[in-house]
């Protein structure tokens, strides 16, 4: 299907936390690896690092999906992904400002990858899930997926399933959802 290859992923992922070099660098390693799952994936082209036209935001990638068969075929066709390679989990504020970044561009889906979860509750709404709750009120779609999720991946048929599960998920329970489905 593609060229994806998960040694390569994982030489990614091994530079996203490599605890010598700095925050920008792990960071810029992380967003390689995302950009390389997409760039995978049949139908999404992808593009980096964008300010909007204020420099006041900016977009860690946004994908445009041609939703083909073999692809996203459920996802919107242009949606913004979010890369936080922290050591802790992502707090609610942070969600907050994603989905604001989501909400001024138009989109209907943003992907928050988080290395380490988010913070709260899925169970009770609390904190960052709270977020994800109401984004989907609103009909802002917000995916989570965590470093333990791209380690999982063998192929991008593998990712392809992952992000429609998290789309089905969400609908179901209302709020993100972690670990496969």
């Amino acid at each position: 299907m593609t060229d994806f290859n998960p040694v390569r992923l994982r030489g990614h992922l091994r530079a996203a936390s490599n605890s010598g070099a700095t925050t920008h660098v792990r960071g810029r390693a992380y967003e390689d690896a995302l950009t390389y799952i997409f760039d995978n994936v049949p139908g999404c082209t992808t593009r980096r690092n964008s300010l909007n036209k204020f420099d006041s935001e900016e977009i860690d990638i946004i994908v445009g999906n041609l939703q083909v068969d073999a692809g996203l075929k459920m996802l919107p066709r242009i949606f913004l992904v979010e890369c936080k390679n922290w050591s802790v989990p992502v707090d609610s504020a942070t969600v907050s400002v994603f989905l604001q970044k989501i909400e001024h561009r138009a989109c209907k889906l943003g992907i928050l990858v988080a290395a380490n979860g988010v913070t709260g509750d899925p169970d009770n709404l609390k904190a960052a899930y709270h977020q994800a709750s109401l984004a989907l009120a609103k009909g802002i779609l917000l995916f989570l997926v965590t470093s333990q999720d791209l380690i999982d991946l063998t192929c991008s048929e593998d990712f392809v399933e992952l992000l429609h599960a998290r789309f089905l998920d969400l609908h179901v329970s209302g709020t993100f959802t972690v670990g496969r489905s």
